[in-house]
């Protein structure tokens, strides 16, 4: 098995690079920190092989996705994961650049990701995909306008990507996080607190976020070759929180 991992320096990609490693996958880890991929190269004793790309520029999606065929092999599995947390602004507040620099990672580099795997995946006649949306994808949120315009952008090309390529036997799925114990909660907790706001703590039991391991366990579920008929869906991983009011 040979697997493609975007954002794997930190947090949920991290988390699924490994995960798939563990279960004998080959794994290119891409990241835009060439650095934090290398640590989670290190990190397993598996195949894994970081590579430094940033997801919103094409040339360089489509480089990761030729070096992953020509050192590891067509790939099975690519979760198409890498994404930034946004600059929490009132749609009037927000910037032009803001709002490019949010959609041009979270919803470009997907469309990317989907445009160079996509080919070889058919070609071979088998593969799974899984997109990283949010539950963002599925509610709309004050001052989040790119975050939540980008994450429900995931779900429908999601969607249409499952279409175009089921009939080649491939499946493409998204799976939607809530609040996540990952870096970029991190960097969202900094921007909320700098507008006097806080993350609501909805989860499970008396735990406000899930680990990112345990996304990644769900991730790694839509990446089997087993389950051919999931194809086209959003498998929500928030704790119930997405079914509140």
């Amino acid at each position: 098995m040979v697997a493609i991992v975007t954002g794997a320096g930190s947090g949920i990609g991290r988390a699924v690079a490994l995960e798939l490693s563990s279960a004998g996958a080959a794994v290119l880890a891409v990241d835009i920190d060439e650095d934090a991929a290398q640590e989670t190269a290190r990190m397993t004793t598996g195949t894994v092989v970081s590579h430094r790309a940033d997801v919103s520029k094409p040339d360089e999606v489509a480089e990761y996705v030729a070096i992953a065929v020509a050192e590891l092999g067509v790939p099975d599995q690519f979760f198409n994961n890498a994404g930034v947390a946004g600059c929490n602004r009132s749609i009037v507040d927000m910037s032009i650049d803001e709002w490019s620099s949010t959609l041009s990672v979270n919803l470009d580099g997907m469309f990317y990701g989907l445009k160079y795997v996509l080919p070889h995946m058919i070609a071979a006649g088998r593969g799974q995909v899984v997109n990283t949306g949010s539950i963002a994808s599925l509610q709309g949120a004050a001052k989040r306008a790119d975050y939540v315009a980008s994450k429900h952008a995931v779900l429908g090309l999601t969607r249409t990507a499952a279409a175009e390529v089921r009939e080649h036997g491939v499946a493409v799925n998204c799976i939607c996080p809530g609040s996540t114990d990952t870096p970029i909660i991190g960097k969202f907790r900094a921007l909320l607190a700098r507008d006097g706001q806080s993350i609501p703590t909805r989860g499970v039991g008396d735990r406000g976020m899930a680990s990112a391991e345990e996304i990644a366990r769900t991730a790694a579920f839509l990446l089997r070759a087993d389950v051919p008929f999931l194809t086209g869906a959003a498998l929500s991983v928030d704790g119930g929180a997405s079914g509140q009011y």
